[in-house]
């Protein structure tokens, strides 16, 4: 039997709404702490991982833009001379900031691996970039505008003959049919 003289329990406190309990200091408290752990998460990828492949993909920029400077020198280099340099003091003779240019490529490209290789048909610019990788930037040239197919046999009018390509003879178009 209960004893009648026990203090019956004391009935739980009704539970505060969800709006409250959103909004009380603890919940914000929570809130505020995980922005600030994002916003510090986020800041450190920017520093280790972001910043440093942006700053690697700007010095591919400036140097692929360089090579293609010097592939510019190299077509009037040939034009003025009938063949291409074969080193790049003799490229940069040609442009009127020459020095000022060269000073500004080895911020961003390793002199000591610029190539400049030319004869009377042909030349190569190869240059590796100053970032982690050493990346490799070349060219070569020079580049004509090809056709995407094969150039075509020789049309009749052309052979004075009316034979084809394998050899047999080319029959007369059909005529065309009136209504």
């Amino acid at each position: 039997m209960s004893d009648p003289a026990a203090a019956s329990p004391a009935p739980a406190a009704p539970r505060p709404p969800w709006k409250e309990r959103l909004f009380s200091a603890s919940s914000l408290r929570l809130l505020f702490g995980a922005l600030i752990l994002g916003a510090a998460a986020s800041g450190a990828a920017w520093q280790i991982w972001l910043k440093p492949l942006r700053v690697a993909q700007r010095q591919r920029f400036e140097t692929t833009k360089d090579v293609l400077e010097l592939y510019g020198l190299q077509l009037k280099y040939a034009r003025a001379h009938g063949f291409y340099a074969g080193d790049l003091d003799a490229l940069l003779a040609l442009a009127p900031d020459g020095a000022a240019r060269k000073a500004r490529m080895a911020g961003h490209l390793d002199l000591t691996t610029l190539a400049v290789v030319g004869d009377a048909k042909k030349f190569k610019i190869e240059a590796n970039v100053l970032d982690d990788d050493r990346t490799l930037i070349k060219i070569m040239g020079p580049i004509v505008d090809r056709p995407w197919s094969p150039k075509a046999g020789p049309t009749l009018e052309e052979t004075g003959s009316a034979v084809g390509q394998n050899g047999l003879p080319v029959a007369p178009p059909p005529a065309p049919r009136g209504r």
